[in-house]
């Protein structure tokens, strides 16, 4: 069972009380440049990386390549780009680096883990897949208020971690629709910036425009009667 009573207290933040696996799960090394520790092992953050293409030719990046290619993450060239630099998006900068690769796994006589395609069944990108096992994958959607909730609620989530999660294949998911997930389902209260934006609650709102320039707004009154939250003032004729 949730402790809802508790999930409402936190306004987003994460459970202090939830389990060492969640944290385990949640802090497993990912794929890409500053997505979560640096995968080389010796290295402690990101200013120890390579900060150029041609960087990686000189003989101190022998020990960086080395334990790069030795994480069961990076399963090709491309991997080894998008955990090295940042701009990984930019085509002309990851032929540098391509190019850069290349070389380096022929002066240090590495091998290149370029066509293999196999990645380890553990790694960070079924994060989201091993705490929501229990649902449907189309059930798992950032919209959707009972696998939000339990990943709130249940694992003890920050709406951030949420996003980040959500995220892992790709996908931008920001905090915000997260709160606004978690306002659905009655965990968080809004703040004051949220509780101005534009409210889906009448139910069957429609807009209509007319030639004539004016607009309309056909109301579904059933909906709005039976919302106690809503009132409606007309104005007179």
């Amino acid at each position: 069972m949730y402790d809802i009573e508790n999930a409402r207290q936190r306004d987003g933040d994460a459970a202090e009380d939830r389990s060492d696996r969640v944290d385990e799960i949640l802090s497993r090394p990912r794929l890409g440049y500053g997505e979560s520790d640096p995968l080389p092992e010796s290295f402690e953050d990101y200013d120890g990386y390579p900060e150029q293409p041609d960087d990686l030719t000189t003989p101190d990046a022998r020990q960086f390549v080395t334990e790069l290619f030795a994480s069961p993450l990076v399963t090709s060239i491309d991997d080894a780009i998008e955990e090295t630099t940042p701009a990984a998006n930019d085509r002309m900068i990851r032929r540098e680096w391509r190019e850069a690769f290349i070389k380096a796994v022929e002066l240090f006589g590495g091998e290149s883990p370029e066509g293999d395609d196999e990645r380890d069944e553990n790694d960070a990108d079924s994060r989201l897949a091993e705490l929501t096992g229990d649902y449907p994958d189309d059930m798992v959607t950032p919209s959707n208020p009972l696998v939000v909730s339990a990943l709130y609620a249940g694992h003890g989530l920050s709406s951030e971690e949420i996003a980040e999660i959500f995220s892992d294949d790709g996908r931008n998911v920001k905090p915000d629709e997260i709160r606004a997930t978690l306002r659905n389902a009655g965990l968080i209260t809004a703040t004051e910036s949220e509780d101005s934006e534009p409210s889906h609650r009448l139910g069957g709102t429609s807009m209509s425009f007319r030639d004539s320039g004016n607009t309309g707004v056909n109301i579904n009154s059933e909906a709005v009667a039976r919302d106690p939250s809503i009132s409606v003032e007309r104005a007179d004729e």
